[in-house]
């Protein structure tokens, strides 16, 4: 076959991909991160370094935790060895809290006892609910049974006002009503708001961004200038550009692990299993990916 017929099939062969892709439903948009590769950080693989000046607020992120085996355990003991000397206010959860299919009876075994060194050190718990944690109808005892009667909620822990949405119910009107109620309401000078839910807007991953959940809530976000959106679902790490003043950051490897891809806009990707270390300062927040050998898969920094 010569050069010219090569050329041609490869052409060909291009059109088709380009055309199949552009043609796939949102849901299938993993296919896209398939032909991307990952945008390691500068920093990975570095060690931890050490934190010379103590925060105001420092909080755990653990995204899609309740596998309840090993790399469960990993990281939840990575985690409690990051806190020594200088322990979480809060631990927060991006849901997946009860594999496989949201088994309330386990909640105990797949969420307390794992995160027990971490909440006995004085961290508070805030969970929020994955779409695994729905498959049995009891994402109500789970949330109860961790001390949350409602599946959205506001919590604050010092300087830091932590939003909890249900991101499996983004259709509902209340909720939406009360997320705007309560990114409205006046808070005290120097006051953080973080937003934490399941299904990320914006997603390189296999799963791909959620575009319902874009649509109704990203508006927001960027109307009312919520800094950081963190979001599970995807098993690996992302975080994206500042998007119209937010950034947001996918942590959903607490256990579970699944390739990473990138998009237009992700800053950072990796396929690593870690959990998310934040440090709030007056006028900054430092973000700290942390593996479970106690090595950095990114670092970042947003200020006021």
């Amino acid at each position: 076959m010569n050069r010219r017929k090569l050329a041609a099939i490869a052409t060909v062969v291009a059109v088709v991909l380009t055309v199949g892709l552009a043609l796939l439903p949102p849901s299938a948009r993993f296919v896209n991160s398939l032909f991307a590769s990952e945008k390691p950080s500068a920093v990975a693989g570095e060690p931890v370094p050490r934190i010379v000046r103590a925060p105001a607020v420092r909080v755990a992120v653990a995204g899609d935790p309740g596998t309840g085996d090993a790399e469960q355990q990993a990281t939840a003991r990575q985690m409690a060895r990051q806190g020594r000397g200088d322990p979480y206010d809060a631990l927060l959860l991006l849901g997946d809290l009860v594999y496989e299919d949201g088994d309330a009876e386990l909640t105990d075994e797949r969420v307390t006892e794992p995160f027990s060194p971490l909440t006995d050190a004085g961290a508070e718990l805030m969970p929020a609910l994955g779409n695994h944690d729905y498959e049995s109808g009891e994402q109500d005892d789970i949330m109860a049974e961790l001390g949350r009667p409602q599946p959205w909620y506001v919590d604050r822990v010092g300087t830091v006002r932590v939003v909890v949405l249900d991101s499996n119910q983004v259709e509902n009107v209340e909720q939406d009503r009360w997320l705007r109620e309560t990114l409205a309401a006046r808070q005290p000078p120097r006051v953080w708001t973080v937003v934490a839910m399941h299904h990320p807007p914006y997603s390189a991953g296999y799963h791909g961004s959620d575009l319902a959940v874009r649509r109704a809530w990203s508006p927001v976000f960027a109307e009312y200038d919520v800094p950081l959106v963190l979001a599970g679902h995807e098993h690996d790490y992302q975080r994206t550009h500042p998007l119209d003043g937010v950034t947001y950051v996918v942590s959903g490897a607490a256990a579970k692990l699944r390739k990473s891809g990138s998009d237009d806009f992700t800053a950072v990707s990796a396929t690593k299993r870690h959990f998310l270390d934040l440090l709030f300062y007056g006028d900054r927040i430092v973000g700290r990916a942390i593996d479970q050998s106690g090595r950095l898969v990114d670092s970042f920094t947003i200020e006021r």
